[in-house]
C-alpha cells in the first residue's frame, strides 16, 4: 500500500522523483527539506511577500542559514525580476526558496519563473507547496523543481499528520555531498537517511515506523482524486469553487485581496467592509449562528482580512451555499443592509 501511495502522489506532484512521506506536519517537511538540503553559513534567497514566506525565513535561521530576503508587496504575486536582481548581486548564493502559494494573502506565486531562473543560474530550488500540491497545477519534473514539500492535510484532502518531499537528483547529489562534507545533521528529519532507506531496503523504504493509519487514510483519498475525480477535475473543482466564492463577496460588498490573475484556487483573502469596525464581526457571527468557520487574516493583515478555504468540503457547493447565504445574513441582520435573498450566490 504504501508503494502505491508514493506512486499516485507521484502523479499527482506529476515526477519521477522520489517522494518520501513521513509522519509529521508540513512544517515538519520543510524543516526537514531545507535541512537537508542547506548547510550552516550557506547564503539562500527567498521571495518574501506574505506570512509563510516569514515563517519560512525564521525556519532557515534557525538552522543557522544566511537569508537574504527579497522583499515584495503582500497581497501581490512576488516579482521574479527583483530575484534575478538579487541574484545577479550575490554570486555565492546556495539556492532559491520560494512560496508557491501563501494562504496568508492568497496568492499564487510564479513558481515557473523562478524555476527557470535556478535552471540559468545552476541553482537549486526548494518549493513551499503546503497549500498548492494537489490545488492546481504545479508540474515538478517540467519545471525542474528541487525539493518540493506539502502537507497531507491540504489540497490532499487528508487528516493531519503526514508530510510529503519530492526529492530531485540533483537535490540528492547536494544533499550526498552535504553528508561527506559535514556529517549527518540530526537523524529522523535528515533526508539522507531516508534516501539510505529506499535505496537500501525497497520492501521498507522508512527509517522508522510509519504511522500506517495515516497512510491508509492518504492512500484513500489520493485513490480517489487520481482515479475517480481525475487530477484535472481535482484542480477543475478547487478554480470553480474559488472563482464561486469571489463573485459571490464582490457581489455583497467585499474586496477579494489578490487580483484576479493570481488568485489562489485554495484559498480566498478578502477585505472587511467600509462599514465593519474588524474582521471578528463577521468571523464570530457565521461561528455562532452559522456553524461556519473563516479564518482571520495574518501578520500585517491580521485586523481587517478574513481567509476561506476552498479545500476539501469547503469547496463543495454545500459548504459554499451555506458560507455566502451567512454572509448575506451578517449584512441583513447586523448591518442593517437591504441585500435580496441570493445575492452572494451570483457565481452559482
Amino acid at each position: 500500500m504504501y508503494g502505491e501511495t508514493v506512486s499516485m502522489a507521484q502523479q499527482l506532484f506529476q515526477t519521477r522523483n522520489d517522494i518520501i512521506i513521513m509522519t509529521a506536519p508540513g512544517s515538519g517537511a520543510l524543516d526537514s527539506g531545507v535541512s537537508s538540503l542547506f548547510s550552516p553559513g550557506d547564503r539562500v534567497a527567498i521571495a518574501n511577500n506574505g506570512f509563510f514566506a516569514i515563517r519560512m525565513i525564521n525556519a532557515m535561521k534557525a538552522y543557522g542559514l544566511d537569508v537574504l530576503s527579497v522583499e515584495n508587496t503582500w497581497g501581490e504575486a512576488s516579482d521574479a525580476g527583483k530575484m534575478r536582481v538579487a541574484v545577479d548581486g550575490n554570486p555565492t548564493l546556495a539556492g532559491i526558496v520560494v512560496i508557491a502559494n501563501d494562504t496568508g494573502t492568497g496568492v499564487v506565486n510564479p513558481v515557473e519563473e523562478y524555476a527557470s531562473l535556478a535552471r540559468e543560474k545552476d541553482l537549486p530550488i526548494f518549493v513551499d507547496a503546503v497549500s498548492a500540491m494537489g490545488g492546481y497545477d504545479l508540474p515538478v519534473d517540467k519545471w525542474s523543481l528541487d525539493v518540493v514539500c506539502t502537507s497531507s492535510n491540504k489540497a490532499l484532502e487528508t487528516a493531519p499528520g503526514l508530510g510529503l518531499i519530492s526529492v530531485s537528483e540533483r537535490a540528492w547529489d547536494l544533499i550526498g555531498r552535504k553528508v561527506q562534507n559535514n556529517g549527518h545533521r540530526g537523524w529522523y528529519y535528515d533526508l539522507s537517511r531516508w534516501k539510505e532507506a529506499i535505496d537500501g531496503s525497497p520492501e521498507h523504504p522508512y527509517p522508522t515506523t510509519q504511522a500506517s493509519n495515516m497512510i491508509v487514510s492518504l492512500h484513500a483519498s489520493l485513490k480517489r482524486i487520481v482515479e475517480q475525480e481525475t487530477i484535472q477535475g481535482h484542480w477543475n473543482r478547487y478554480t470553480w469553487a474559488r472563482d464561486v466564492f469571489r463573485a459571490g463577496i464582490r457581489n455583497l460588498g467585499f474586496r477579494p485581496v489578490a487580483a484576479d490573475a493570481v488568485a489562489s484556487p485554495t484559498v480566498t483573502t478578502f477585505k472587511i467592509r467600509d462599514d465593519m469596525t474588524d474582521n471578528l464581526e463577521l468571523r464570530d457571527y457565521l461561528l455562532e449562528e452559522h456553524g461556519v468557520l473563516v479564518a482571520l487574516g495574518m501578520g500585517s493583515f491580521g485586523k481587517n482580512v478574513l481567509r476561506a478555504g476552498h479545500m476539501g468540503k469547503a469547496g463543495t457547493r454545500e459548504y459554499l451555499v451555506a458560507t455566502l447565504m451567512g454572509i448575506e445574513d451578517f449584512l441583513r441582520k447586523v448591518k442593517g443592509q437591504d441585500i435580496p435573498h441570493g445575492t452572494g450566490l451570483i457565481g452559482l
